[in-house]
């Protein structure tokens, strides 16, 4: 890799965990929940968004996969968002010995709100920005985050 290359990979390395800790950090979490009316702590938060982006059905253990939970954690969670009234389970039709997680009526209504504010996020963040850039933002990371893969080794 050249000197420019690993220069900007550097640079974008530095911008993606800042981010990361920003958009991710308790506070902000915390934030955006009381402004949208929502009582859920972020892992919970975490959850929607994972079941509302996968159309709003997952298996258990791909919840735990996609938040990196362990099992026992991720049933402590799910019976919460249940007992909240926000996730169903139902039996899995294609494996009788599993259950299918998926959002209630009032869990789509939650995920709705959060990723409206986090849209609203969004067209703060880039305000101002033309089309283009907000299109070549939105393809960009579309292609990077196809890219990453959890597989790679770890340092």
């Amino acid at each position: 890799m050249d000197t420019e290359d690993l220069d900007l990979h550097r640079s974008t390395l530095r911008a993606l965990t800042r981010l990361m800790s920003q958009w991710s950090s308790l506070e902000l979490q915390r934030k955006i929940t009381a402004d949208c009316g929502v009582s859920l702590d972020p892992v919970s938060v975490r959850a929607l968004y994972g079941l509302g982006t996968a159309g709003g059905t997952s298996r258990p253990s791909a919840l735990a996969d996609e938040l990196h939970l362990t099992r026992p954690s991720t049933s402590k969670l799910i019976a919460r968002l249940v007992d909240a009234g926000l996730v169903d389970r139902h039996p899995d039709e294609s494996d009788g010995r599993s259950v299918q997680l998926e959002l209630t009526e009032e869990g789509h209504r939650t995920f709705e709100t959060l990723f409206d504010a986090g849209v609203d996020m969004l067209a703060t963040s880039t305000a101002g920005w033309d089309t283009a850039d907000l299109r070549a933002l939105a393809t960009l990371l579309t292609r990077f985050t196809g890219g990453t893969t959890t597989d790679r080794p770890t340092l």
